[in-house]
Parts: structure tokens; sequence; C-alpha cells
């Protein structure tokens, strides 16, 4: 019998990710297709992630009773029309027509890109009445919203709330919508009680230039996340680092000394004015590389960033007026921002401010389950009252915690282990001393990769996929990020902070359990924790409830015990750009390729193993199974680079390398190995034992006892 799953799907667009609802709302499932694919924000179709969903959960296609879908680009009812007939032309790949993907023979829903948003939150605020507000890039087109079809739901069939105001006012008048290609939606309020939602307020914007262009004419468009993400795009060349653009701000003062502050945006949101000549002059376009350029990219980054948080806070605290509202729910893209959100928290006057854990389009998955079992309900004739006592009901059980994705066996780590053994030395403990020997490591300054239980849904990690570290020592910021995660030295850690001991730590603190908020650190507090306190005195805090998570409380409580410090760094477990990772094998695969010291997979604890030394003779290198290698020369015959392909990576080795490599089939030992190629070869004892050096390094070569 059929267990009447609820499958949200974000689909067809960046950022996919699917949620699991069963028929009582609990939430069994939700996750994002990039931590499978190991692509970063990766979209279009979904067939893996649903099957993977469904295999999480012990169900099959059969036990789906709904799906509930939002695409922002494009209404997914009329492109399904076309989809198998645009594969057979190979215009899609195979996995587009795929069951997992199209679901045929399931009740289908659509829901437009705010609709969506508002109900990623609204059963799972810890309030019922307030307001939703959504602000992100681009939302559905106001075309593809009016259009008929079936079961195709969007905020034009709500009812409009005294006071309602949509700006440009009349978009149907002659002269307006010759302005532009289309119109999308920029930034939307809702009064909601129960799941009751009003339209309060929604600003459509242009799209000013065709569709074909570069991102879908993306930075061409004046939402106030659009805006943001071209700064974005214009400081690293990437819409979608943003968080990059926030944490680069606060360098401005030091970085950007002579560069006088100069407006991007200008409010009120409701006539937005966007300074296009500055957007389509600011120098150096993508150009971080070169150093001379970080001064007017820091500068650049500051105003537009001081813009948005004068322009939301504006018009946050006319809302509040306008509506009488004592509750907020913020989401969207512009939710990501952790400096803005604070501001909200302490400046626009509301009582409560609830922002979920994946603000961003992933949260969309949720918002489509969730509509889909209000469908359901209602289908079922439930009458209103009912429906917001049961909606209220789901709350703690529905998305509070985002530790929502596949739970890892013993299996998956043995089998990580039997993949990398070679390059890990166990640790013989056992579970309970594993907190301790933990944080004994974090006192004495090692870092740790912790991967355990489920993956955090969204975009941090909040202790199942994290990197720890000791908030103590100042130089972990540039070990973290140079030797671990490879990324730009600029941007700043979080701490971790037992709840009840951050206000002895941060300044005008709120809860913030999902790393959302960025308060000022407390000025007598900051020389003790200088790896987490950026270079504006702040710090983005993720406040931890002992019922939220009561193993990684536990570790920072003996943390505490050790160094009177109530608080861990920690930042996502992954490289730069690659998604968090999510297996115990990837895990494995990260530690090794970064200079951490220490890896927790599940109830186990593991160091890297030693190259032995000295390497002698009687050693028996072996290269690893599965490797290809694409040799290329010149017209003389000589080699110009080899590059090698295994594990889904890609090296650049030389040509000893790879005959190294070809050599170690495990039937020769080091001594003879390196006789071989001083005779063959004309190689020096010192290079071979140097190149079997960087083979074992980079886990291509293992080493074991002829024994």
């Amino acid at each position: 019998m059929a267990r009447g799953l609820i499958l949200g799907l974000n689909q067809y667009t960046h950022s996919a990710a699917a949620c699991l609802l069963d028929s009582n709302g609990t939430l069994l499932f939700a996750g994002e297709k990039e931590r499978l694919t190991r692509k970063k924000h990766d979209g279009g179709d979904v067939a893996v992630l649903v099957e993977h969903a469904l295999d999480s959960v012990g169900a099959s296609l059969d036990d789906v009773a709904l799906v509930v879908a939002n695409n922002h680009l494009f209404r997914i009812d009329r492109f399904h029309r076309t989809l198998k007939w645009d594969t057979a032309l190979f215009s899609y790949q195979e996995s587009y027509v795929s069951p997992y993907n199209m679901l045929l023979g399931v009740k289908r829903l659509e829901l437009s890109h705010h609709m969506a948003h508002a109900w990623s939150v609204l059963p799972c605020a810890p309030f019922d009445e307030g307001v939703v507000v959504v602000m992100d890039g681009m939302g559905s087109t106001l075309h593809e919203m009016r259009m008929p079809g079936v079961d195709y739901y969007s905020e034009l069939d709500l009812e409009e709330a005294p006071g309602f105001q949509s700006a440009p006012e009349q978009l149907e008048q002659d002269g307006v919508s010759d302005q532009a290609f289309g119109w999308r939606e920029g930034e939307t309020a809702f009064t909601f009680k129960g799941t009751d939602l009003k339209r309060v307020f929604k600003r459509w914007i242009a799209e000013p230039t065709p569709a074909l262009l570069h991102n879908y004419g993306f930075e061409n468009m004046e939402s106030l996340g659009a805006v943001y993400s071209r700064a974005a795009s214009h400081i690293f060349g990437d819409w979608n680092t943003c968080g990059k653009v926030m944490g680069l701000a606060p360098w401005a003062p030091s970085w950007a000394k002579d560069l006088k502050r100069k407006p991007v945006m200008t409010g009120p949101l409701e006539t937005l004015q966007v300074d296009r000549a500055r957007l389509r002059d600011e120098p150096a376009p993508n150009a971080w590389s070169d150093g001379a350029n970080h001064s007017g990219y820091a500068r650049f980054a500051a105003d537009v960033q001081s813009d948005l948080e004068d322009v939301v806070l504006d018009y946050l605290q006319r809302l509040r007026e306008q509506t009488g509202a004592k509750n907020l729910a913020f989401c969207g893209g512009v939710a990501l921002n952790s400096t803005l959100n604070g501001r909200i928290h302490r400046e626009a006057g509301f009582e409560q401010v609830f922002i979920p854990p994946y603000p961003g389009d992933q949260g969309l998955a949720v918002g489509c389950a969730q509509f889909g079992l209000q469908y359901l309900k209602d289908q079922s004739g439930l009458a209103n009252g009912e429906q917001v006592t049961s909606a209220t009901s789901n709350k703690e059980s529905a998305v509070q915690m985002p530790y929502s994705g596949h739970e890892y066996s013993a299996a998956d780590i043995d089998d990580a282990i039997n993949e990398y053994g070679p390059w890990l030395e166990e640790a013989d403990i056992q579970e309970l001393p594993l907190l301790e020997v933990v944080a004994d490591a974090l006192a004495d300054n090692q870092v740790v990769a912790w991967c355990s239980d489920r993956s955090e849904f969204g975009p941090r990690a909040l202790g199942n996929r994290s990197i720890l570290a000791d908030p103590r020592d100042g130089e972990n910021i540039r070990r973290i990020n140079s030797a671990i995660k490879k990324r730009e030295a600029f941007r700043p850690f979080a701490p971790t902070v037992l709840a009840e001991q951050a206000e002895a730590w941060f300044d005008r603190v709120s809860p913030s359990p999902y790393m959302s908020l960025t308060v000022p650190v407390r000025a007598d507090k900051a020389a003790q924790i200088p790896a987490v306190v950026h270079v504006d005195g702040s710090a983005r805090i993720q406040t931890l409830e002992r019922d939220a998570h009561p193993r990684y409380y536990a570790l920072i409580e003996a943390f505490a015990e050790r160094t009177g410090v109530p608080m861990v760094l920690n930042t996502s477990f992954n490289i730069k750009g690659e998604p968090i990772v999510e297996t115990p094998r990837e895990a494995a695969w990260s530690f090794l390729r970064s200079e951490l010291d220490l890896l927790v997979l599940g109830p186990r604890l593991f160091r890297r193993r030693e190259l032995p030394d000295p390497l002698t003779g009687d050693l028996i290198p072996r290269a690893i199974q599965n490797f290809s290698a694409e040799v290329v020369s010149d017209s003389e015959g000589e080699t110009m680079s080899v590059r090698l392909m295994t594990r889904g990576e890609t090296f650049d080795i030389d040509q000893l390398e790879l005959g190294l490599l070809e050599a170690a089939d495990g039937t020769s030992t080091l001594g003879e190995i390196v006789e071989f190629f001083q005779a063959e070869w004309d190689v020096e004892h010192g290079a071979v034992i140097n190149k079997i050096d960087s083979l074992f390094n980079r886990c291509l070569i293992s080493i074991s006892s002829n024994t």
C-alpha cells in the first residue's frame, strides 16, 4: 500500500533540491543535488536526487502521492509537454526523461517562485501570525503567473490585504510594458495567520535585456538580490558568491581609505533607484587575481552592502508600522546576508524574526512540499481552523531541525576506509571518550574535520559536516583559509557558541541556531577569540542549545572545560569550489587533500598515515587501481604534459611519476624500482624517492611492508 509521500522539488534551475514529507507532515528527507554530483549549485533535472531521496527513506516511486515543483525560469507544465521530443533530439540528457525526474502518473502541482519561498517558512516559523518577506534575485515572470494552467498556483489568486501596493502600480498601462522584455518578481510581502496568506506588497522588476544574454540577463535586473549579485559577478566572476562580497565589505575602511562612498542603490524600495552607470563603468571586472584591484573592490562591496541594509531596514520598519505585525519571517536569497539579518533583529522593531536554515532556492523544495501537504488537507475537507492547528502541531517535526540528509551506515564508513585506508591511520578509541579526545585535540590547536550523522540541509555546516578549530589562535584564519579550504585570505570564520553563554561574549545577541546573524563581539572578549572576529569586530554566530544537537553541545562543553572558552570555530567541511562533503568517502578524500589534523567519521577517529621514514628498499609501493593517463607530446615525441584521471579527479603529473605508477604493481620492492629507474631512465635515487613521496601525498601510491 502506498505511503502517501509528498515530494517537493526545486527543478530545472540552480540549487536543485528535493524534500519528502509523509502524510502527517513529518520531514523525512531534504537534500540538494550538488551534494551528489559534487557541482556547486547544480541544477537541471532531479532524477539522481529523487532516487537518492526515496532510497534514503526506504520508499519507491509508487509511494509518492503528490509532487509539487517550482522553477523560476519557465513553467514546468509547458516544458514537460515537449521534453520527450527535445531529449530525443539531444537537447537534454537522458536523465531528463527518467521516471525519477518526470514522475509520470503522480498528481503534480506547480507553484510560483515567491509563493514557494513563503511556504518554506509558513508552517515552521515559531509563531502563527505575522508577515513573510521574500527578497531575492529574480522570481517568476508576471507573464507566466498570468498564464492559465492546470494545477498552477501563484499569489495572483490570493486576497489582497488592506493597503496592498504593487510597484509599478499598473503594468498593463500603455508604455509601462514597452520599457522591458518582461517583468519578474523582485520583492514580496505577505501577511499570514496560520496558513492563510494575503498579499501586502509586490515589486516587479523589469527584464531590460533579452534572456539569451549571460545568465538570462540577470546582471541587468534591478531587484535587491540582482544588484548585489552584479557586484559579486564584477569582483569574483560568479553571481553566486554574494557571501564573499559580504565578507569583503568590512575591509573597505582599511583597504580603501582614500576612496569615497558612492551609493549604488537609493531607496525607498518601492521606487528603488540603481546607479546603472556605476555598474557599467566600475573598473576591472573579474580581475581579483590582480591585488591592485582589491581596494576598489572593497569600496564597491562596502557600498552595495550599506545600500542593501539601508533600503531593507527602511522598508521593514514601514511594513511593521503599516501592518501592525509583531513577527517577521524572512526568506529568499537576500536572507543569506547575515550582516543584514543581524541589523534586522536589532533594529527593525519586530518582537520575533525567523530565518530558516535554507533561505535560498534550495528551500523552495520545502515550500513546495509544505504547500502540497496543505493542499491534501484541503482536499480532505478540513476546516480552516483545523488547518491552522495542524500546521502548528507540525512545526517541531517539519523543518526546525536542519539535519535531514541521508543517514550513512557503519558499512558506508567501512567502504570509505577500504578505499582510503592506506593513507589513513585509525585512533584506537571507543565511542565514549571520542569527544574527550577531540576536545583535547582542539585545545591543543589541532584542526578537526567532523562528518557524522545526517548532513545539514542548506548552505551552512551546523555541526555534522564541519571543520572545527580553536578560536583562540588568530593564525587559524590564515591556516584554514590557505592550507585547508584553499580560499581567499580575507574571509572570516564563524563561532558555534553555547547558547546560554553567548551574551557574555557577544553584544545584542539574538538566537541564531542556523548561523544566520552577524553580531558585534564584546570589546573585552575579542582578544581572546581572534580567529572568529572579523576585521570590523563582528562575528556570524551559531547559538547552540543542548537539545538541538546534544553531541555537538557536549564537545563544545568539553572544550570549554579545558580552555574557559564556550565556543569553537566552525566552518563548512569542503574545499574551495566544492559543495559541503556528503558521504564518508568524500569526507575522507577531502581530509587527505588538505592539511587537516584529525578526521571524525561517525564514532571513529582518523589521522593521516605518515610516509615510512626512511623509505627503505624492502617496502612495496602499490599504485591505485583503475587510473588512465593522457600524454601530450610535441612533434619530436618529447612529452609536454601528462594528465592522470582517477576517482573522478584529474591530476597533472610528469613522465617519471607516470612511469612509477606503472611500475608500482605490488610485485616489486622500492629498491628494485629505484634500481630499474637508475639503470633504464638514468634517474638518481633521490629523485625517485621524492616522486614516490609526492605520489603518496596525493594518495596515488600506497606503501606497505614486504613482510
